[in-house]
């Protein structure tokens, strides 16, 4: 039987932008039900984007629970079904004392330290042994009876399902507010990154109420900064490429893009995949 091994991953905080207390939602919709996990977004924030990230690039989409031990947990997340797939890219480990494997928890799985990627597991009992080294990223605060009916269903000698448990899709359902330090929302820049996860030749995308010069940054999931650039926008969309913020070399992992007008910080987390 494979051993678990959970992780997660070091925060870096990017300008002055602060959030409000209120943590993300996702909605699991699988072939047996649907249930919703509340996100660790404030006390495990790397390792909870890392997930939102998967989710919202609908990496998850049709992915099978292929791991369930009844009185244990359930586990999915690997796109090939068979435990030893997942992103492309690993994260560092990151632990809280208050993320504990209790019941309904969900924590992300690895093969040893610094390895953890898509693939997760939810608690069916207590299983608080596993600390510290095992730690959570979020609770089932919803429908708990439908991952309880998962983790009875009936498995092979490799605790695989004899009929698929489907994730039809994940989906964010409920986000945390970012709230600007100064400006009203007529006077906030939108940007987006396109396709995400993304490639040296995807777009940036910057609606700005009108015309500035803002500053532009690149860091990596440790804090460590790429690109810094003082940029002008015109009034409306502005658009270019990773290539320009000299993103064509660096590895594949999880990136933040930094935008500071004089109002406000802003930011947006992007998958590169190579």
């Amino acid at each position: 039987m494979k051993k678990i091994h959970l992780i997660s991953a070091l925060v870096a905080l990017f300008g002055t932008t602060q959030w409000c207390a209120a943590q993300s939602k996702a909605t699991f919709y699988t072939n047996n039900g649907n249930f919703v996990v509340d996100l660790y977004d404030t006390m495990q924030p790397i390792t909870t984007n890392n997930f939102k990230t998967l989710v919202n690039a609908k990496f998850y989409d049709g992915v099978i629970f292929h791991r369930v031990i009844n009185g244990f947990m359930i586990q999915g997340g690997d796109p090939t079904g068979t435990g030893a797939g997942g992103p492309g890219y690993t994260i560092m480990d990151e632990f809280d004392a208050a993320a504990s494997n209790i019941q309904k928890s969900i924590a992300m799985a690895n093969s040893g330290p610094n390895t953890g990627g898509s693939q997760f597991f939810i608690n069916l009992v207590n299983n608080t042994y596993l600390n510290p080294n095992h730690p959570v990223f979020g609770i089932v605060t919803s429908n708990f009876s439908v991952v309880q009916t998962i983790g009875a269903v009936a498995t092979n000698a490799s605790d695989r399902p004899l009929v698929d448990v489907v994730m039809d899709s994940i989906r964010i359902t409920s986000w945390p507010t970012s709230v600007s330090t100064v400006g009203a929302e007529s006077n906030r820049l939108l940007f987006e990154v396109y396709p995400n996860p993304a490639n040296a030749n995807s777009l940036v995308s910057i609606q700005s109420p009108k015309s500035q010069l803002v500053d532009l940054s690149v860091f990596d999931m440790f804090g460590k900064e790429y690109f810094k650039q003082g940029m002008h926008l015109q009034t409306g969309i502005n658009t270019f490429s990773l290539k320009d913020l000299r993103m064509g070399d660096v590895r594949s992992g999880i990136y933040v893009i930094v935008i500071k007008d004089q109002h406000s910080v802003y930011n947006n987390r992007i998958l590169l995949s190579r």
